[in-house]
């Protein structure tokens, strides 16, 4: 048994060795395989000189130029121009830089640039952190997917714009304070900084929070990760810096058949500063009929020429804006048509202009309508597609809107459009058929031979007599018998009188009914006036008897149960105010043709 066991063991311990051996030989075949599939990866990368992919961590920033431009309106726009260097091998993918968080909330635009290409505009991933550090409002640029090469001594100038507003307040209705990031705030140590301070034309320095520092903000050594906010102080002359908030602006836009360009510009604006009477817009070149108006009506309109490409329109308020308080206007205008359209064929189209001209806000809101002539039918548009397009029976308009627009974004478009010249004329051709068309009519008219005018007969007063004493007579007959059925279902008077006594009345009734109609026909034939009286009598004549038979009808259904007590008195009474309605009536009638006896 031993030896069986011992055997037994042998033979295991063999067959492991053998597996263990086949998937050593497995595993060679493998290595040797990945081996010869990388080698080719492995020569270029050493052909390539080691090009290591790297983030703005491992790049050195040799010198940062920080300028910090306060515009007219109010808008504050730092530029950082940035010379990156680093060691051989660097192949930059990224880069970021920020500013103190604090000043997040109010930045509304942020680009950047190869500073020797300004058109070739870079990616920017906004608001994701900086370092991992706290406090920090970061910007990321992306770089091309080739990356940039900054190694081998070479060296790569970016430039990043940020734009913010509400960093300018009042002090005084002259003086203004602005608070602003005084350094960049950078991943790594920066070898030199400049900083540049431009106050906007006829300002004048007063103080700042960096005052002990003098006016030279040059540093020959950057830390990374400077969090120094400053402020500054400056006057400007009275009434020549206001500073509002543009919350809304929206432009109407619309090309008319005739040549012509017509705009419709409405501002819903606040005031942020000391009270303004007036504001200054720009207008583009060649804007003329300029007039301006608020909610209650007109306002005045004064223009100055500008520089080549607008022109300045000065407009006063109805009563000046106090400090947070908001405002309404529209500036309508014309423009000329050549200057704008171009015409390629005898269909072709094309309108170049801006969705807005130069402004120092940001517009926090910019919605712009393009109505195109009666009969054209957009193609397309270079720059941004329409976000909506409103057809109706012969016009499109087009409609567009954007949001935090300031005045470094491009704003110029180019819109292909097709029409047909023919629809020029369409809407005077319309009217003009439509006169002819009418002026045709009267002249048919007009010619028409007219129907002979029927000849007046008088109508012998013994005739409207004869009528008005027979009608009487027989309204008094169905008066008559009317309350002798009553009496009968009351058992007043006895059934053998009833019938006597209605045989009478129906003889006298039928003889009456005949002298009447012979009546009516002599009366109507005297002329218009007579036979339109005979005809108010005869409908209502048609509607009393109409009545009469709806009375009976539903006061046997009540009578079987078939309608309930309510509805039963709500018929009867829309029925017998129908009876009297037809009884005013022939009463009316009877009572003018009286007077005419007399």
């Amino acid at each position: 048994m031993i030896i069986t066991q011992a055997n037994e063991g042998t033979k295991r311990i063999r067959v492991v060795s053998s597996l263990k051996r086949a998937s050593v030989a497995l595993l060679l075949l493998a290595f040797a395989l990945l081996f010869f599939a990388l080698a080719p990866t492995y020569a270029n990368a050493s052909v390539i000189n080691v090009k290591t992919a790297s983030s703005s961590a491992d790049v050195q920033v040799n010198q940062v130029n920080h300028s910090i431009q306060i515009q007219d309106g109010g808008l504050v726009i730092i530029n950082d121009t940035l010379e990156l260097a680093g060691e051989n091998g660097v192949l930059l993918q990224n880069f970021s830089l920020g500013f103190p968080f604090e000043y997040g909330f109010n930045l509304d635009y942020c680009f950047a640039y190869n500073a020797s290409d300004p058109n070739a505009l870079l990616k920017v991933e906004l608001d994701v952190g900086l370092g991992g550090r706290i406090g920090f409002y970061g910007v990321n640029v992306i770089f091309p997917d080739s990356g940039v090469n900054i190694g081998n001594g070479g060296s790569y100038n970016l430039t990043v714009v940020f734009v913010f507003s509400n960093l300018v307040s009042p002090e005084t209705e002259t003086s203004f304070n602005v608070t602003f990031p005084l350094y960049p705030s950078l991943t790594q140590n920066a070898s030199l900084c400049s900083v540049t301070v431009l106050l906007p034309r006829d300002a004048t320095y007063e103080d700042s929070s960096f005052y002990e520092k003098g006016l030279d903000f040059n540093i020959t050594m950057l830390d990374s990760f400077q969090y120094e906010p400053a402020w500054l102080t400056f006057s400007m002359p009275a009434n020549t810096f206001p500073l509002i908030n543009v919350n809304e602006i929206e432009r109407e836009i619309k090309l008319d058949q005739w040549g012509g360009i017509h705009l419709s510009d409405s501002y819903h604006i606040t005031n942020k500063g000391y009270d303004i009477g007036s504001i200054r817009v720009i207008l583009p070149k060649g804007a003329s009929d300029v007039s301006a108006r608020d909610e209650v009506g007109p306002i005045s309109v004064i223009l100055q020429k500008g520089n080549a490409a607008a022109t300045n329109a000065t407009i006063t308020f109805r009563a000046a804006l106090e400090k947070d308080e908001a405002g309404k206007l529209t500036v309508t205008y014309s423009l000329p048509w050549k200057k704008y359209v171009n015409q390629y064929n005898w269909c072709d189209y094309n309108l170049t202009f801006t969705f807005f001209e130069q402004f120092n806000w940001t517009i926090r809101k910019l919605t712009v309508s393009i109505t195109l002539p009666e009969g054209a039918e957009f193609q397309s548009s270079k720059s941004v597609d329409p976000q909506s397009i409103e057809k109706s029976v012969f016009q499109e308009t087009l409609a567009f809107a954007f949001f935090n627009v300031t005045p470094l974004h491009d704003l110029n478009f180019n819109l292909a459009y097709g029409y047909l010249v023919f629809w020029a004329s369409f809407r005077p051709t319309l009217w003009m058929g439509v006169l002819v068309i009418v002026v045709c009519a009267i002249a048919l008219l007009w010619r028409v031979p007219k129907p002979p005018s029927v000849p007046i007969v008088p109508v012998p007063p013994e005739d409207l007599r004869s009528f008005v004493e027979a009608y009487e007579g027989k309204t008094g007959i169905l008066l008559e018998l009317e309350s002798m059925e009553q009496q009968l279902r009351k058992g007043r008077i006895p059934r053998r009188r009833y019938k006597v006594r209605k045989k009478m009345l129906e003889g006298r009734l039928s003889t009456l009914s005949r002298d009447l109609t012979n009546l009516r026909e002599k009366i109507r034939t005297a002329g218009p006036r007579y036979a339109d009286i005979m005809r108010q009598i005869e409908m209502a004549e048609t509607m009393l008897e109409g009545v009469e038979t709806d009375i009976r009808r539903v006061e046997a259904r009540y009578r079987r149960g078939e309608i309930s007590k309510g509805a039963y008195s709500k018929l009867l009474e829309d029925y017998y105010r129908r009876r009297g309605r037809a009884k005013t009536t022939i009463d009316g009638v009877l009572l003018r043709l009286r007077e005419e006896i007399r």
